[in-house]
């Protein structure tokens, strides 16, 4: 099983993507946690880019995205393949929404990502950019309120997600987050 968790900057992903593999780890499930951008040499970079040390071209911010997501997929494909189940935090979601909000043509950023292999269940925790960008403090480049205002709106035009509501109490959050992924066991 492949799930993964989506969300703008502040609205509980780390948190709640550490919960659910503990939670499946303790009911005897083999999981791979993960997320993007990586910790390989490109995700890096796109760390760097993320603080605001240097400064691209929003496609050219895409495009190094996907090419860290290449060998991601190719990673996450021999998790499932051992049977394990990945859980991930962000995936070519966020490159489409935040990209997008930058004004890059949404269905190139589709088409870039074709060969990204579907989740089996993809969560969108959701939560108002204003509280979002107030749980923030990385101090990366796109934790601004009315940016990230129009990256949910991005986000939004998936279709498939399922929404939970992550300005809620923690436990409760991820009580809708385990009942999702129970019902897919």
């Amino acid at each position: 099983m492949f799930i993964v968790l989506e969300g703008i900057d502040g609205c509980g992903k780390s948190t709640h993507a550490r919960l659910l593999s503990k939670w499946l780890e303790e009911s005897g499930k083999s999981v791979f946690l993960t997320a993007e951008p990586t910790k390989r040499p490109v995700g890096k970079l796109i760390r760097e880019i993320l603080s605001g040390k240097i400064k691209v071209d929003p496609r050219t911010l895409a495009l190094l995205f996907t090419a860290d997501r290449v060998e991601h997929v190719n990673e996450m494909k021999a998790a499932l393949a051992e049977g394990r189940i990945v859980v991930c935090e962000r995936y070519y979601h966020s490159t489409v929404a935040y990209q997008a909000a930058q004004g890059v043509d949404r269905e190139w950023l589709l088409r870039l990502n074709d060969f990204a292999i579907k989740p089996d269940l993809l969560i969108f925790l959701d939560v108002n950019p204003k509280m979002g960008a107030g749980r923030t403090s990385t101090g990366e480049i796109f934790e601004r309120e009315e940016f990230l205002k129009k990256v949910k709106s991005e986000y939004r035009k998936f279709k498939g997600m399922k929404v939970i509501d992550s300005s809620r109490p923690q436990e409760t959050v991820q009580r809708d987050i385990r009942e999702l992924v129970s019902g897919l066991l």
